[in-house]
């Protein structure tokens, strides 16, 4: 048993495909598939279920992942303490994100990161905040970066940074010489809406927000649903509706005077943004040298 074969066979279970991780790890799909052969001849059973239409562990590539895990991060734990953690590190680090973490904040982190340790390969995946908590669970990933809680005993949330979200319309909008930038949801009543997708951390909160407010969400008029920030901008600069979106995400569009931006009165739309990781499963050294920089960049910011 070698260290190629474990990380082969970590990568498939994360990625739940052969060619996925063979990408991952730069190696062909073959090479990839003799390795996690080799793993199982040599330990004696199955550790990869090949029948179905998605790659999954075994019941003993499950009990098998969680050493095999281990084993990954104790050697890459020795490999950074002997090197100091120098200049000339090397590694990978896979983050999943939500829509504007992954658009807005995490590239500005990755730039940073990358001043320090220039030799860090990364690989952002984007999904819906639901869809990062589900693969946080299912081990894809070791870190994510979200727009809203979903508890669940096995995670830790950590704060980054608060942001507020705003009502954005087409530049011509009935109410766009409101003096004080804010607009009562009374006006909105007749407003065609585009939303998020249901798992959106955005949709979610805003939701959350209504309903404190003896809202009914269903009272929205929703005219679509779109599970791209940019898709909604472009959507609501062009008349189709209005949106609610966060405010980092619209400075763009309002520099430019493509859209208008404006604060409801009936309540304050204020968020924030969180990494999330398992509690108790270790950590790789450069998963957590990454977490402890996003953290430590957002205190002194």
């Amino acid at each position: 048993m070698d260290f190629k074969q474990i990380e082969a066979f970590v990568y498939v279970v994360r990625h739940k495909s052969f060619s996925k991780a063979a990408d991952a790890i730069y190696l062909t799909q073959p090479t990839v598939s003799a390795h996690i052969n080799s793993l199982e001849n040599e330990i004696g059973t199955k550790l990869i279920d090949r029948s179905a239409k998605e790659v999954l562990p075994t019941e003993a590539g499950k009990i098998f992942f969680e050493y095999a895990l281990n084993l990954m991060n104790t050697r890459d734990a020795a490999v950074f303490s002997l090197n100091g953690f120098t200049m000339g590190s090397s590694g990978k680090l896979e983050i999943a994100a939500s829509t504007v973490p992954g658009q807005y904040i995490i590239p500005e982190l990755i730039l940073g990161f990358q001043k320090k340790y220039k030799n860090i390969v990364f690989n952002l995946i984007q999904l819906d905040t639901k869809q990062v908590i589900e693969e946080l669970l299912d081990n894809s990933f070791e870190i994510g970066v979200v727009g809203s809680i979903i508890n669940n005993e096995k995670l830790k949330y950590e704060k980054l940074l608060e942001d507020k979200m705003v009502l954005i319309t087409p530049k011509n909008k009935r109410f766009a010489e409101i003096d004080d930038n804010k607009v009562s949801m009374e006006d909105l009543k007749s407003e065609n809406f585009i939303f998020r997708e249901t798992g959106s951390g955005t949709r979610k909160e805003f939701e959350k927000k209504l309903i404190k407010a003896d809202i009914d969400p269903k009272s929205i008029n929703v005219v679509a649903q779109m599970n791209s920030t940019e898709a909604i901008k472009q959507a609501v600069s062009l008349g189709l509706g209005v949106s609610i979106v966060s405010s980092i995400s619209a400075e763009d569009y309002v520099k430019f005077g493509l859209i208008n931006a404006y604060e409801l009165k009936e309540f304050g739309l204020n968020r924030e943004f969180y990494m999330v990781y398992h509690k108790n499963r270790p950590m790789s050294p450069i998963t957590n040298m990454f977490k402890e920089y996003a953290i430590s960049y957002y205190e002194n910011h």
